[in-house]
């Protein structure tokens, strides 16, 4: 509930807008913490209000299901760093080392974690 609300801000705020430019919505970790029936509602909505605002959204994201059905485009940061950019096609089977170990989840790659 508290994710739609959101949205409903979002759009309350652009509606009293008054520009004539084309609604952008921003979202960070949309999804984070629902599980996978809720995550894909909240995918929908971020669709559906694009399309009926005929607006565009800037999502940031590390649930991989997110990433595929709500991106046209994708922009991958790590380390302060763009490190791919692309269609959304392109994600899904590039073999760029950054997104294959981000998509598959391998531990082994250039992504590793900080010593603790």
């Amino acid at each position: 509930m508290q994710k739609r609300v959101s949205f409903a801000r979002a759009l309350i705020n652009q509606s009293t807008n008054s520009t004539k430019n084309r609604p952008l919505l921003l979202f960070d970790e949309p999804t984070a913490g629902l599980d996978p029936i809720a995550s894909s509602r909240i995918e929908d909505l971020i669709n559906k209000t694009n399309t009926k605002v005929k607006g565009s959204s800037i999502v940031v994201s590390h649930v991989l299901s997110t990433i595929e059905r709500t991106s046209s485009r994708v922009l991958m940061l790590y380390g302060g760093k763009f490190r791919w950019e692309g269609t959304i096609s392109e994600f899904k089977k590039t073999k760029d080392p950054y997104v294959f170990q981000f998509r598959n989840g391998n531990l082994d790659g250039p992504m590793q974690p900080k010593e603790i």
